[in-house]
């Protein structure tokens, strides 16, 4: 893509754009026929590298040295993350054709990645991929998988070896079902012999292709095999009962069954995150470890952070962070009652009549009506 010069005419304030504006990371910040409404929104675009889409392609700001350049005032996390999710499909790529070289150092990477994003803020990175939800791509879904096991690890007393392990066992675990997980998503008939069977054994395919490309880590592996394995014997490929399936693989257990769940299939729409851990709530005990059901939804919270919620002004939010106070977390708005994207996101009180929350709304519904997803989480 070809990069050329800013125009010399300025944003006018209070004015609608000719133009979508993206930052240097190809982030839409705000779209054609939105308006900078002040000085300072102007300011934050320029803060966070303003360049314009003027119909021929993303421009950058002048020909000021990368020195003169104002400074990002975040890191780009979404950015990450989408390097992250090209580098998985790369590796079940590899794994499956058993070209899979360093297979290991390459997943245990990735895993440390999004390790040190959730350390450095829990809310943004599982936010962030709450948000992205929005199909049932194995790469997508495994990283969302891999950030919510550290929401159970830490709490259950893993040490942070057996945290990384578990990480690397939510990228690969269903890396067997990748050459048929987008048609599973897509389909409304019934699965035929030939699905079912993958299905029932993709547990232990996956098993044996981690094995192949060297990985002989234990707790990765066992947490792969024993993922649908339950608490009261009825999961499968072993039957095993109680305290013979792992932690780790009755944390990996819960984190799939939610991460599938908030994903849209062709014959259901997603589920909310509410209907999600009503689910897990009303099996513990049962099937799902009790004890780690409960703490999974202490942790998430009533709106787990990235949940697009309806309030009662008829504006569209994000949930960003948890409170004290599981039905009111901090929220900000993203589209306003008129249904047109906010330039910037603005804080709400749900607290206050009219702007509390009337429902979960679905992600995929107004995900794309979104510019930069790093400004939710902006402390700015």
């Amino acid at each position: 893509m070809r990069f050329r010069p800013m125009p010399d005419v300025p944003i006018a304030i209070g004015e609608a754009l000719p133009w979508t504006v993206y930052d240097r990371t190809g982030n839409a910040l705000l779209v054609k026929g939105q308006v900078v409404d002040s000085d300072i929104m102007l300011q934050r675009l320029q803060e966070r590298g303003l360049v314009e889409d003027g119909g021929g392609g993303l421009r950058t700001e002048g020909a000021r040295t990368e020195e003169e350049r104002p400074k990002p005032v975040l890191e780009r996390p979404t950015a990450r993350l989408r390097d992250a999710q090209d580098e998985l499909q790369l590796i079940h790529r590899d794994l499956l054709a058993g070209t899979a070289s360093k297979a290991e150092a390459r997943v245990r990477e990735l895993a440390e990645t999004l390790a040190r994003d959730y350390a450095n803020d829990p809310e943004q990175a599982t936010g962030l991929l709450q948000l992205e939800a929005i199909d049932h791509r194995l790469s997508r879904r495994l990283m969302h998988a891999a950030m919510l096991t550290q929401v159970l690890a830490e709490p259950s007393g893993l040490d942070k070896k057996r945290c990384i392990s578990l990480m690397c066992a939510a990228l690969t675990f269903d890396v067997a079902l990748a050459p048929i997980s987008e048609v599973l998503a897509a389909q409304n008939a019934p699965l035929s012999e030939a699905q079912w069977r993958a299905i029932q054994t993709h547990t232990t395919e996956s098993l044996e292709l981690l094995q192949r490309a060297g990985i002989k880590d234990q707790v990765w592996l066992d947490a792969v095999l024993d993922h649908h394995e339950r608490v009261d014997g009825t999961g499968y490929p072993r039957g095993l009962r109680g305290d013979d399936v792992s932690v780790e693989a009755r944390i990996l257990g819960i984190v799939d069954i939610y991460s599938a769940m908030i994903r849209p299939r062709a014959y259901r729409d997603a589920q909310s995150s509410r209907v999600a851990l009503r689910d897990i709530f009303l099996e513990r005990g049962q099937r799902i470890d009790e004890r780690l059901a409960t703490l999974f939804i202490k942790e998430l919270g009533v709106y787990p952070p990235g949940t697009m919620l309806r309030l009662a002004s008829g504006e569209i939010a994000v949930a960003v962070r948890r409170t004290s106070e599981g039905a009111h977390p901090q929220i900000r708005c993203v589209i306003g009652k008129d249904g047109a994207p906010l330039a910037f996101p603005q804080v709400r009180d749900s607290h206050l009549p009219e702007f509390a929350i009337v429902e979960i709304v679905s992600a995929s519904q107004y995900r794309s009506a979104l510019g930069s997803l790093n400004i939710l989480w902006s402390r700015g």
